[in-house]
Order: C-alpha cells, then sequence, then structure tokens
C-alpha cells in the first residue's frame, strides 16, 4: 500500500472523493493532503518506539575518543535504553543531566563503567572506550517512509510507503484534518487513539505471566551474562 492509498482512504471521508494524485498535483486540496501526511506520520512515528523503526548503532573505540557522532538517521534514544559495551559485563550508565555531565569534563574522573550522555549531534562517552571495545545501543530511525523498498526520511511521491500501519495514518489525517478545518473531531480522535493503542500494545510482542513491572532494580544487570566452560 502507498502513501497515495492511504490519503484517498482519508479524503473520501473528508471531502467525498479520492484524488489521483498528491505529490504529484499542485491544487490547494492536494497540498493540504501532503502537509498533513507528513505531519501525521512524524506524529505517529514520535509517540511509540517501534521496532519497525529500530535501529543498532556501533561505536569502536580507540582508547581515547570520548566524542561520536550520531547516526545520520538517529532520531531519539528508546526508553530505558542502554548503552552496552562488547565482551564484558559493562552497561554505560547515562549522565543524570548536563550539570552531572559538567562534573565529569571539569574534574576528568568518573569511575567504572563510565556514563553516556547526548549534546551537540553526538554521544559522548567518559570514560574512553578501548582499542579493543566497542559499544552498541539502539535507537529510532527518522527514515519512516519507504521508496522501492529502501527506507528514507522524507516524503515527496505519492508511490512511497509509510513503514508503520497505513490504517493509523489515515485515521490520524482524518481527526487532524478536522481539527485544522474548526470542525468536530472528538469521536475521529477516539477512533485513532483506539486503533493506536492496539497497534502499539501488539508491537511490543507477547508477554506470558509477567503482566506488571519487572521485579528487578532497573540499571541491574546479570552478575556474568556468558556461559561458562570449564
Amino acid at each position: 500500500m502507498t502513501i497515495l492509498s492511504a490519503v484517498q482512504s482519508a479524503a473520501v471521508r473528508l471531502i467525498g472523493s479520492r484524488p489521483s494524485a498528491v505529490f504529484s498535483a499542485t491544487d490547494a486540496t492536494a497540498l493540504q493532503f501532503q502537509d498533513l501526511a507528513i505531519e501525521s506520520a512524524t506524529a505517529i512515528a514520535k509517540a511509540h518506539d517501534w521496532r519497525e523503526l529500530t535501529s543498532l548503532a556501533t561505536i569502536v573505540g580507540d582508547g581515547t575518543t570520548e566524542s561520536f557522532a550520531l547516526p545520520t538517521d538517529f532520531d531519539r534514544m528508546k526508553r530505558e535504553t542502554g548503552v552496552y559495551v562488547d565482551n564484558t559485563i559493562r552497561q554505560i550508565q547515562p549522565a543524570q543531566d548536563m550539570d552531572h555531565w559538567l562534573q565529569f569534563v571539569v574534574n576528568d574522573i568518573v569511575g567504572t563503567p563510565g556514563f553516556w550522555i547526548i549534546f551537540g549531534g553526538q554521544i559522548h562517552i567518559k570514560q574512553a572506550l578501548t582499542a579493543t571495545e566497542t559499544a552498541k545501543y539502539y535507537y529510532q530511525s527518522t527514515k519512516i517512509f519507504e521508496t522501492g523498498g529502501t527506507p528514507t526520511a522524507s516524503l515527496t511521491a505519492d508511490t512511497q510507503t509509510f513503514r508503520l500501519s497505513e490504517r493509523l495514518l489515515t485515521l490520524d489525517m482524518i481527526w487532524r484534518w478536522r481539527a485544522r478545518k474548526g470542525l468536530d473531531y472528538a469521536q475521529d480522535k477516539a477512533n485513532f487513539d483506539l486503533a493506536f493503542g492496539e497497534e502499539a500494545g501488539r508491537d511490543r510482542g507477547a508477554r506470558m505471566l509477567a503482566m506488571g513491572r519487572r521485579r528487578y532494580a532497573s540499571g541491574v544487570d546479570f552478575a556474568y551474562p556468558k556461559q561458562i566452560t570449564p
């Protein structure tokens, strides 16, 4: 399914017709739907840590470097994410805030396993990874569309697809259109919220028995996360 089909589904309920083109058209209605599709898709992508949009970043240490460029498609860190060092039991901890990080910078002292923070388009790590270490972390990608099967961050053509639920995209456009026009959109927003909750719930995967929060403290690691062979 394409962006055009999602827009057509919304348009038939909103204006009673199906536009034959949106991003290749220049009339006022097409321009409104172009802007609406981008806004809706972006809002949906940012409202949940979708597994479809999750990517894995790798940082290669050299013993001295403490600042690394973020991936080109970086949008945000996943909630409750961690930065892990391979071949060790180290999980680098997030700095509490900028002042907390500044203490490390001013004093040039930080304990093991170290801390990380993001600012200025980089992820900063203290203490520096050694030349034999790599660190990994998950993040949410800005590439929320696809063009011919290739993920992309921009939406410019009717033939592109939304990497998440097309139904969610249609429902979100409907209530946003009505809101922009000053019309009653309460029921349409409720329809979207219900569908969003269902999609986000399925995205987390099935759960067996563990219905509440995890029963161990946040930030606690396994004593040794590998098999021990005599």
